[in-house]
């Protein structure tokens, strides 16, 4: 019985958050991990560190993005949990500059 707490102890550990959040760093995201990069992109949105910038300033900052359109970069984070999150980087139509930034699974 107590082998069998222990394991579920050890295995609901396995399971936690691995969420540390830190402030973003663009060396660090450049060369980051999923999980590195998930660390600080809450801080991306709620800073809003990104909103006015332009195609080539995030590009220069994040880099290429996982995914694009005219209007969207999708990066792939991971918060530790069993699925990974999208960075959406949403940009304004008329003027090509980050209108909105949002985490989603």
């Amino acid at each position: 019985m107590k082998q069998s707490l222990l394991l579920l102890f050890i295995f609901l550990l396995s399971c936690g958050n691995n969420n540390k959040a830190e402030k973003f760093n663009k060396e660090k995201w450049i060369s980051g991990t999923q999980i590195e990069r998930g660390n600080m992109s809450t801080d991306l949105v709620e800073s809003k560190i990104l909103i006015g910038k332009t195609k080539s300033e995030i590009l220069d900052l994040l880099g290429n993005p996982k995914d694009s359109t005219n209007t969207n970069f999708h990066y792939l984070v991971d918060f530790g949990y069993m699925t990974s999150f999208d960075l959406k980087i949403s940009f304004d139509k008329s003027n090509l500059r980050v209108n909105k930034t949002d985490l989603s699974d």
